[in-house]
């Protein structure tokens, strides 16, 4: 049994399948929901539910085609699902983003569209209703883009939810460039709902960040974040970061530890804290080391893929003088990427 089954046997144990989904799912363990609704989707091609979370892991690990063929398969089966229209939306505007100008345009319609039927199915689908906000705001004028719209659609979220329409509020700000209007945003959350998981997360992020890099906060809000869930690797990233950016060694390697233990699947905070020390020069065994432990498994929805891990590896390596090694890892990064730009370039600079 691989290590996605052993973690899910003891889930299943105590839930039922789609309740185990939706933990999952909750959790951002897309690897695990996969391994979880595979077999499900074999004994049963026209299971309805097994189809929408299937398609749902797939199109978070980047299985795009996989996602929509699942996602189609989920609406046709439950027509009035409003989260299969919304998971079609999905993966059509994540196709849209790799697409040529025309079929992307038609992707993005697509998405408005489904997202729209989403809403109109159940009016309090948040994700739907915050999905619909970033594409307004994030989309040219000729393909439906709006930013009055997505402003209009965070007020929306906010009579529904209040806690959810100021994380969208901010989420706003931050896309304006705007860390002070943020920051607001992020108070009136903490005291709208000071013990919610998904708020404490959003913050610690916040403090971690470029902008602000108030990393005695980030470790704050990190810590309260895990003291609700520790199988969540979101807090872990914003303390592998904060403490690599401190050059707090021994509380990075505690927190490294305490992560791989809780989430032995996702090594997405050894990916940030390299990357932190590649871009200071600090440390660099360290980042080695990271990189080299981030590509011992498949990277879990959401984090960064293996081409790119070989790529920072390389940059590394270089660092310490290690070129024909750094050679190899950028090699390797194009093998897997053929697009990959940033690793064309430093390839080519390193044979010059």
């Amino acid at each position: 049994m691989g290590l996605c089954g052993m973690l899910l046997a003891g889930t299943m144990a105590v839930l039922g399948d789609d309740s185990a989904a939706e933990k999952l799912v909750e959790g951002g363990h897309w690897k695990r929901l996969r391994a979880l609704e595979e077999p499900r989707m074999s004994a049963n091609p026209n299971d309805g539910e097994a189809a929408y979370y299937l398609g749902r892991a797939k199109m978070e690990l980047k299985d795009l085609q996989g996602a929509m063929t699942l996602a189609e398969k989920a609406v046709a089966v439950n027509p009035n699902s409003s989260r299969a229209h919304l998971l079609v939306g999905d993966v059509a505007i994540q196709m849209a983003q790799n697409a040529g100008i025309f079929k992307g345009l038609g992707l993005a319609h697509r998405f408005r569209e489904e997202a729209e039927k989403a809403i109109a199915l159940d009016p309090k689908n948040l994700d739907a209703r915050e999905d619909l906000m970033e594409f307004y705001f994030d989309a040219p004028g000729i393909g439906g883009g709006d930013k009055k719209k997505a402003s209009a659609t965070a007020e929306e979220m906010g009579r529904i939810d209040v806690t959810r329409g100021l994380l969208a509020k901010a989420g706003l700000a931050g896309k304006e460039k705007n860390p002070g209007k943020q920051e607001d945003f992020y108070k009136k959350a903490l005291e709208a709902a000071p013990n919610d998981g998904e708020v404490l997360r959003a913050v610690a992020n916040f403090y971690g960040s470029e902008s602000q890099k108030k990393y005695d906060l980030a470790e704050k809000y990190a810590i309260a974040a895990l003291k609700l869930d520790e199988t969540r690797v979101g807090p872990y990233v914003a303390l592998a970061m904060a403490y690599a950016n401190s050059e707090r060694w021994a509380d990075l390697d505690q927190a490294m530890a305490r992560c791989e233990k809780s989430v032995p699947d996702d090594l997405g905070p050894h990916y940030q804290a390299g990357k932190v020390l590649l871009n200071s020069g600090k440390d660099l065994p360290r980042a080695e080391r990271y990189f080299r432990k981030y590509l011992t498994i498949e990277p879990e929805g959401g984090d960064p893929p293996i081409a790119a891990a070989h790529w920072r590896l390389g940059l590394v390596l270089e660092k310490e003088g290690k070129k024909a090694k750094a050679i190899a890892e950028m090699e390797e990064a194009i093998r897997l990427d053929a697009n990959f730009k940033e690793a064309k370039n430093d390839l080519k600079r390193m044979k010059g």
